[in-house]
């Protein structure tokens, strides 16, 4: 008889320590001088700030099965840890969700206890016999406070620090357990009961409005009044010039102009750009820089807010495969927009995600994923996802999701004012309108589903081409009601089922009109780990009417010449009148 091995947690927290020795130099801290005590080796308690060199020091949390001492260096205070997995909004198309979907999120609970402070104190030995301290007296740490109040004094800045939470069996190396990845965003306790409550989402937490803006808010402001023929203007208070582009694009009020600098004098080469009203300005007006993406690629786009004004690592996001996949499938449709006043991140890309875009965050992976909406590759086959193989017997439900059906898109398109509103259609010059009027008719849905999309990203000008082939897209997949299947599966079938995967059902759920099983394509949107050996999912109807083909090159053959390769990756011209090739196949679609 072979026993069951017992699964485990275990968290880790990564806290940057100097690398320094205190009054060593590059350190210029002098005990009695520059403080009472040694410092801690941590920012808060530093004394030589310019010379703070952090590294990670990662302390790590097990359950607390055999008292307060580190065993393989993991505190064994952990009490509970509870996930909340993330949630992908496919194609941004669920009202109740955001278009950046459902951060994922998980909530530890540590148990504090008395601490002699090894690992966390490089000077412990001196704080015993006093040589740590400036009056030359002695303490035990032991007996002063404990791990987490002393933690907390001395590493107070944890927010977007790096979470893991390791899953694997009692037994397991480190490195064989699989790892989720978060940053901490609350710290509570410990309370009287000596709980502390850490909680920590993934990385596009760092995009939330109230974390990152873009562009970042300026400080500067006219010295003078300007008048609405004026070409130069100085900005106060001196020096604040520096945090400007040398060139590049401002708003003042509604008025958008184009500038030079030098120092904190400004030589405006364009006023009212984008068609915004020319004015005089008066002295003490802030001078924002905008931001302009002109012709830019959505992958890149995206990139770039995360990186630059979200501070995401860009270690977490593989840019080869996310320009891969916005060749592929967004080939040809490039993105403009002037954002004049500082706006959330997460806002901004999602955005974007409205155009038919995905961006989620892989916490297994540790990566931020980059998705299109789009049709099965033609080299790509669903995984199966069939009853008594992968989905445990009795745990599957489905049902319509009625209100994420959509049979019109509105897509307005060409911002009028950039410094105005941009989800009004009321500041917008053009509309496109995608429509199933027959869908809405009586004999079938007897019903308008309206969806709105507002975008800036076409510039002032609109592109009634590009934002057809979107709004298209999203009616093509959304015109009938998606249904959804939640249900578990065994965790033999985690590694081959992960956010936006796509499968296809087969189940006593899913039957066609005779009654016979109907294999049905899907779209994963969620996965949480479950208690014991089962991983619940939530799949959504995944559907693409057409025969989608793509440009070829001119030296491509004839329809009747070329290879099954090319007929099933190329695109060729049907004949209008009879909407048939030769082999007796349809017409293609152009995606």
């Amino acid at each position: 008889m072979t026993l069951a091995r017992r699964p485990i947690k275990i968290v880790e927290i990564d806290l940057p320590q100097c690398t320094r020795t205190y009054g060593s130099l590059p350190c210029t801290a002098v005990l009695g001088t520059t403080g009472a005590r040694k410092c801690f080796n941590s920012r808060a308690t530093c004394q030589s700030v310019t010379a703070f060199s952090p590294a990670d020091m990662t302390l790590r949390f097990g359950e607390n099965v055999s008292g307060a001492r580190p065993a393989n260096n993991v505190f064994p205070a952990l009490t509970s840890v509870s996930a909340r997995p993330g949630r992908v909004n496919l194609s941004g198309i669920d009202p109740k969700s955001t278009p950046l979907g459902q951060r994922a999120r998980v909530t530890v609970v540590l148990q504090d206890f008395t601490w002699q402070d090894s690992i966390l104190d490089p000077y412990r030995a001196q704080r015993v016999t006093g040589a740590a301290q400036a009056d030359g007296i002695g303490y035990d740490p032991a007996t002063r406070g404990t791990f987490f109040t002393r933690l907390h004094a001395r590493w107070p800045y944890y927010l977007g620090r790096s979470l893991r939470v390791l899953t694997g069996y009692e037994g397991d190396a480190l490195g064989s357990m699989r790892v989720a990845h978060y940053v901490i965003t609350e710290w509570s306790g410990p309370n009287a009961a000596g709980v502390v409550t850490i909680t920590a989402q993934d990385v596009l937490n760092l995009a939330d409005p109230d974390k990152a803006q873009a562009p970042r808010p300026s400080q500067g402001k006219l010295a003078a009044d300007i008048t609405d023929t004026a070409t130069a203007f100085t900005l106060t208070p001196a020096t604040i010039g520096d945090e400007y582009d040398a060139a590049g694009l401002i708003a003042v009020g509604r008025e958008l102009m184009r500038f030079t600098r030098v120092g904190d004098d400004f030589t405006v080469t364009e006023r009212g750009v984008a068609e915004t009203d020319v004015k005089g300005h008066s002295a003490g007006d802030v001078v924002q820089q905008a931001l302009e993406y002109v012709n830019q690629p959505a992958d890149a786009i995206i990139a770039d807010l995360l990186v630059t004004f979200a501070g995401v690592s860009s270690a977490f996001i593989d840019s080869a495969a996310w320009q891969a996949e916005a060749e592929r499938w967004l080939g040809g449709i490039v993105f403009s927009a002037i954002i004049a006043k500082p706006e959330g991140v997460a806002t901004l890309i999602g955005e974007l995600c409205q155009h038919g875009i995905m961006v989620y965050w892989d916490e297994i992976d540790q990566e931020l994923k980059f998705y299109v909406n789009k049709p099965l590759e033609i080299s790509q086959t669903y995984v199966p996802l069939t009853d008594g193989a992968q989905i445990v017997e009795g745990s599957a439900d489905i049902e319509d999701s009625v209100e994420e059906r959509a049979s019109q898109i509105l897509f307005w398109h060409g911002v009028i004012d950039p410094t105005d509103t941009v989800t009004d259609g009321k500041n917008f010059k053009r509309l496109h309108v995608a429509a199933d009027l027959i869908g809405e008719g009586p004999d079938l849905y007897g019903e308008s589903r309206v969806k709105e999309i507002f975008s800036r990203w076409f510039g002032t000008s609109g592109d009634d081409a590009n934002a057809g082939i979107l709004a298209d897209r999203l009616l093509n997949r959304y015109r009938n009601t998606p249904r959804t299947l939640t249900c578990d599966i065994d965790r033999k079938d985690l590694a081959s089922i992960n956010l936006t995967t796509l499968v296809e059902v087969s189940s006593h759920l899913v039957l066609d009109d005779t009654g016979a099983a109907l294999p049905y394509p899907m779209q994963v949107r969620y996965r949480e780990e479950t208690a014991g050996e089962r991983i619940r999912i939530e799949a959504q109807t995944f559907t693409f009417d057409g025969r989608f083909g793509f440009i070829m090159l001119d030296t491509a053959p004839d329809y009747d010449a070329a290879s099954p390769t090319e007929i099933a990756e190329g695109c060729f011209i049907v004949d209008d009148t009879l909407l048939q090739f030769p082999d007796g196949t349809g017409p293609y679609v152009l995606f």
